[in-house]
C-alpha cells in the first residue's frame, strides 16, 4: 500500500481510488474506534462509580468517570492506528514512535497553552470576556468537559495528520497534503452540525497547521500535542457548570462582555476574530519554515 501511494509519475485511476479509500478508512477507524471505547467505558462507568459514590456517599468517584473513559478511548485510537498501519501498509508507524512520544507531545502541549492563553488574553484584555466568580463554578462540569475536549483533539489531529496529510503528501505532494488536511479538519469538527462561517474557517486554518506540523516534523507528536491540549482548554473554557444558574454552562458571565456571543454554545474560543488572525499568521510562518527548509519540494 505505501509503495503504490509513494510511487511516482503520472496519477492512475486505480492509484487515485486506492489513495482515496486508504485515506478513509485510516481518517476514520480510529475516530470510530475511539468514540466507540469512550462509549462503552462510560456505560460500564455509569454502574461502577456511581454505584462507588453511593457507598461511600461522596460524589468524588463520578470525577473520575470521564478522565478513565477519555484515557481508555486515547488508547484504543491510537492502538487502532498502529493496527490499520500495520496491515494495510505491512510496517510499523515510525511517525508513533515511542521515544519520540514525550518530546513531542510535550512541545505540542505547550505551544497549546501558550497560543490558548494568549487568545484568552487577548479576549479579557479587550473586556470582550468577563469571568465568573470560582465560588460559583461547578469544576466537575469543567473536568468532563476538558477531558472530552481532549479526545476530541487527539482524534481530529490523528485523523487529520494520519489520514490526511500524510497520505495526500506521499501520493499527491505537499501543498495537496496541506490543503487536505485544512479541509478535512473542518469537516470532521462539523460533522453533524452547522459551524458558523468564522468558526469553519478557523478550524480549517487549524487543519492546515497541522498538515504543516506533520511536513515539518514528519512525526504525528508534536500535532496531537497540540490539538489535545488545545482540545483540553477550550474544554474547560465551553463546558464549566456555574452553580447559580442551572441553564448555563460556561464559567463567565454569559451577557457580559462585547463579544461574549462569540463564546456561547459550542463554539467556544474558536469562533472569534483574534484566533482567525492569530491562524493566518501561524499559517504564513509554519509555511515560509517548511519552505525554507525544502520540505515543498518536490521528491
Amino acid at each position: 500500500m505505501l509503495e503504490t501511494l509513494a510511487q511516482g509519475g503520472r496519477m492512475s485511476l486505480g492509484r487515485w481510488v486506492m489513495a482515496l479509500v486508504w485515506t478513509i478508512i485510516l481518517t476514520l477507524a480510529p475516530c470510530i474506534a475511539g468514540v466507540a471505547a469512550v462509549t462503552a467505558v462510560s456505560v460500564i462507568g455509569d454502574f461502577v462509580f456511581v454505584e462507588l459514590a453511593t457507598r461511600c456517599d461522596c460524589y468524588e468517584p463520578l470525577l473520575v468517570k470521564t478522565p478513565v473513559a477519555v484515557l481508555a478511548a486515547m488508547v484504543v485510537a491510537l492502538g487502532t492506528y498502529v493496527l490499520a498501519v500495520r496491515l494495510g501498509e505491512r510496517r510499523w508507524p515510525s511517525e508513533l514512535a515511542p521515544a519520540s512520544a514525550i518530546p513531542g507531545l510535550g512541545f505540542g502541549i505547550i505551544l497549546a497553552v501558550l497560543a490558548f492563553g494568549l487568545l484568552m488574553g487577548v479576549l479579557v484584555l479587550s473586556g470582550d470576556v468577563v469571568w465568573r466568580s470560582p465560588a460559583t463554578v461547578d469544576w466537575r462540569w469543567a473536568l468532563d468537559g476538558s477531558s472530552n475536549g481532549a479526545l476530541g483533539g487527539l482524534l481530529v489531529g490523528l485523523a487529520v495528520q494520519g489520514g490526511g496529510a500524510r497520505l495526500a503528501t506521499q501520493a499527491f505532494g505537499p501543498v495537496v497534503g496541506v490543503v487536505l488536511a485544512a479541509l478535512l479538519a473542518s469537516w470532521l469538527v462539523s460533522f453533524g452540525e452547522a459551524l458558523p462561517p468564522l468558526q469553519w474557517v478557523n478550524v480549517a486554518l487549524g487543519g492546515a497547521i497541522l498538515g504543516l506540523f506533520w511536513l515539518r516534523y514528519g512525526r504525528l507528536w508534536p500535532g496531537l500535542g497540540l490539538s489535545t491540549g488545545w482540545g483540553a482548554l477550550s474544554g474547560v473554557v465551553i463546558a464549566g457548570y456555574p452553580v447559580v444558574d442551572g441553564e448555563d454552562t460556561s464559567i463567565y458571565e454569559p451577557w457580559q462582555g462585547h463579544l461574549i456571543a462569540w463564546l456561547r454554545g459550542t463554539g467556544g474560543p474558536e469562533n472569534s476574530v483574534p484566533l482567525l488572525a492569530g491562524c493566518v499568521l501561524a499559517v504564513a510562518f509554519l509555511a515560509w519554515r517548511a519552505r525554507k527548509e525544502g520540505c515543498f519540494s518536490d521528491t
